[in-house]
């Protein structure tokens, strides 16, 4: 192989981590370097039926019944459930109603099986389609309580504390528990990767994650290419 082939094939292993990791940039990631950038954010839509949940679209392609554990002995708290369904002004006439009528089926499964985590899982999303964080968190909790092993649940929780509450330590909390579950998901090193980078501002904590996540999941090009950022 000659120097330049080798040359050429190196660049394509960093450009593809790059583009990997630009598919998770949300938007507290800003272009403007004076400004604070995002920690990335999933982009979710699903539907659920009292039957089964839907496969949420996840950058492991995992789905929330795959890590479904439930609990007999634990109890939903319901109390949420009477949460208002308020529509942005952004919405059509017709996607209000989507998504008003999505959300009014899942609270009246989850009603006749308040222990099933996947639905609360899918009523976080829906909330989260209609911009009440404050909803989406307190359902992906209740789904965390049933499905303590799901590294999607935590992982949105993470993302819903740091990219729209704006809690970075609660964030972290919720990343480190998603990457506990699912310790050589590289996406999940970008996350705190960027939490520490721009949410936090701690150099030395993003260049520490970047690490943790080549020992975890060695040759991960999206991690390299960003560690050779930080040094």
């Amino acid at each position: 192989m000659t120097v330049k082939t080798i040359a050429i094939s190196i660049g394509g292993v960093a450009l593809a981590g790059f583009a990997l990791w630009s598919i998770y940039a949300g938007p507290l990631r800003r272009r403007d370097p004076v400004a604070s950038p995002s920690i990335p954010a999933l982009s979710q839509e699903a539907t659920s039926s009292k039957e089964a949940a839907t496969t949420p679209e996840t950058p492991t392609g995992k789905n929330y019944e795959a890590t479904e554990t439930t609990a007999p002995q634990k109890k939903a708290d319901i109390s949420s459930l009477s949460r208002p369904i308020l529509i942005p002004a952004s919405f059509s006439s017709e996607d209000a109603l989507l998504a008003k009528e999505s959300i009014v089926k899942l609270v009246e499964a989850i009603k006749e099986t308040p222990e099933n985590g996947a639905l609360w899982a899918d009523l976080g999303m829906k909330r989260k389609g209609i911009e009440d964080y404050e909803g989406a968190k307190e359902a992906y909790l209740q789904a965390l309580v049933f499905m303590p092993n799901n590294a999607v649940v935590a992982d949105n929780l993470g993302v819903i504390y740091g990219d729209y509450l704006k809690d970075y330590p609660k964030a972290e909390q919720y990343f480190r528990t998603a990457l506990a579950a699912d310790p050589a998901a590289g996406y999940l090193y970008m996350r705190l990767f960027d939490l520490y980078q721009y949410g936090l501002k701690d150099t030395a904590k993003a260049h520490a994650i970047l690490e943790e996540g080549l020992k975890a999941a060695p040759g991960d090009p999206g991690l390299q290419a960003l560690l050779e950022t930080v040094r």
